[in-house]
């Protein structure tokens, strides 16, 4: 078990997978991804063991 950030789309598919807001911040910076067609950013807890991601809180790009 280990908190994570992800970048979502505005269907909730994955986009970028990191370690931490900042890092996800950075790739969206570097990819244009401005939250304009509702990206967001899923901070949460993610179990290695069954690969689940838990969202616990959520901030706009």
């Amino acid at each position: 078990m280990r908190e994570v950030a992800i970048v979502f789309d505005e269907y909730n598919n994955e986009i970028f997978f990191g370690e931490t807001v900042g890092e996800c911040h950075n790739y969206c910076d570097t990819h244009n991804i401005t939250g304009e067609h509702g990206e967001y950013i899923g901070i949460g807890v993610f179990y290695e063991n069954s690969r689940y991601f838990e969202l616990e809180d959520y901030e706009g790009i």
